[in-house]
């Protein structure tokens, strides 16, 4: 009998140690949900996002962010989490990610269809070369021009602290979602706001129709490389016109839209 009631507590034992290893690695793992709009009420399978407001463990989710000159991504210490809601969302993001498959989808078969000139003996090599430059041109063009598409802007917040006005603009940070090589998952770029006086409206290109999509620009405080965001104007409400009226000042530009917080 006290056997039994031995092999009882052992076994309870070693299921709440489990459950405890459980909660405790479940805080670790990405929570991945498809890219859904905020009016929207269908979940679609076009862009999946590490970014999930709708994740039940949000608060305890560890954010993951895409570093220079690095192939992985690195996450964030645990103190950090996302806001519960986006505070920009790209108009064209799905069309976007879908283009850029479509575009890629396109070289694919090109490169078949130059193979088939190639081997063939009724069609001079040139065929199957123009085949591959004319099915990888939109490919090319397409990358280049949307490297720096943001399709979501998040604000992030630090759980050790007090969600004060002084806290939240002391130290002011953002997570910009951009779409990846194939336009089907996003990754995170991390954005320092507060002090980053690199942060600024992006200069006029000589060439505009050579030059990839780009509104902001900022030098990475780590690898101290020049990084370019794509992001529409007139989108997110007011505290989208904050962000921008921060950017514009340190560009030099008033358009009515800084807002002075130390006064």
């Amino acid at each position: 009998m006290f056997s039994v009631s031995r092999r009882v507590v052992t076994v309870c034992a070693s299921v709440r140690s489990t459950a405890a290893f459980s909660s405790a690695s479940a805080a670790h793992l990405k929570h991945k949900a498809n890219f859904k709009s905020s009016d929207s009420t269908i979940e679609t399978d076009e862009i999946i996002s590490e970014n999930n407001p709708w994740s039940p463990t949000l608060y305890n989710d560890v954010v993951y962010v895409h570093k220079p000159n690095s192939l992985r991504s690195t996450a964030l210490p645990d103190n950090y989490r996302l806001s519960y809601s986006a505070l920009y969302e790209a108009p064209g993001g799905k069309h976007v990610g879908m283009l850029k498959r479509l575009t890629l989808s396109f070289a694919v078969l090109g490169i078949y269809g130059a193979k088939l000139f190639y081997e063939s003996t009724q069609f001079e090599d040139i065929y199957a070369l123009g085949t591959l430059v004319g099915t990888f041109m939109p490919a090319a063009i397409v990358q280049y021009k949307t490297r720096d598409y943001v399709t979501r802007i998040f604000r992030l917040y630090d759980k050790e602290k007090p969600q004060t006005l002084e806290n939240l603009v002391g130290d002011e940070k953002l997570i910009c979602e951009k779409l990846n090589f194939t336009g089907s998952r996003t990754v995170n770029e991390l954005l320092h706001v507060s002090g980053n006086k690199s942060l600024s409206l992006s200069k006029q290109a000589r060439f505009p129709l050579l030059a990839p999509y780009s509104t902001w620009e900022e030098i990475d405080p780590e690898s101290n490389k020049k990084r370019h965001y794509f992001v529409v104007d007139n989108l997110g409400g007011l505290k989208m016109d904050r962000i921008w009226g921060i950017i514009e000042k340190n560009s030099g530009v008033n358009n009515g839209r800084f807002i002075d917080e130390s006064k």
